[in-house]
């Protein structure tokens, strides 16, 4: 047994460092509201530029006006065929903890940090605003380190405040070697 899982995990890390592909090309954004007592999405599009680029605009407005500092946010990557998605990753973390060591975090520091730059969120709890992403801009320096080779993908972050799950975006992109 523990020689056939060394030899699938070896296959997996293989397939992740064999990646040629260099840019995502996003073909859609969903965003939808968990409790719509507590939060909605007033803007959730994607928005093409003519060099074959996109920029995601989120406006997520906060129904609760008290302060929240239980925050816990899921990412999950999954790679998607016609008939099945196959997950490459899923990491959950408490955000109140991970907005302190931000770059600590892996994936989430390497995600999180250009997303930071165009958006009005304040990096420490408690979080009191409506969240704004304007034109997170999806090229070849945002994400193209991502050792994943070319093909469909879904990217699918939730988020769950005070112990219920609020939200939840899904990104569909597909893995290129160039626009």
């Amino acid at each position: 047994m523990k020689g056939h899982l060394w030899s699938l995990l070896l296959s997996v890390l293989a397939i992740l460092g064999s990646s040629q592909g260099k840019v995502f090309k996003i073909s859609k954004m969903e965003c939808r509201t968990l409790d719509p007592s507590f939060t909605y999405f007033k803007t959730c599009k994607v928005v093409r530029r003519e060099n074959g680029r996109a920029a995601l605009y989120i406006n997520e407005v906060m129904l609760y006006k008290q302060p929240i500092d239980d925050i816990i946010l899921n990412l999950a990557v999954f790679k998607v065929s016609k008939n099945r998605r196959f997950q490459f990753l899923n990491e959950t973390l408490d955000y109140c903890l991970f907005s302190r060591q931000l770059m600590a975090n892996g994936l989430f520091g390497f995600l999180m940090a250009p997303m930071l730059r165009i958006s009005n969120l304040n990096v420490t709890c408690p979080l009191q605003q409506d969240l704004i992403f304007n034109g997170f801009s999806i090229d070849e320096n945002t994400i193209k380190e991502i050792p994943i080779p070319n093909g469909v993908y879904m990217f699918q972050m939730r988020s769950a405040m005070m112990k219920k799950w609020r939200s939840d975006v899904k990104v569909y992109a597909t893995r290129v070697d160039t626009y």
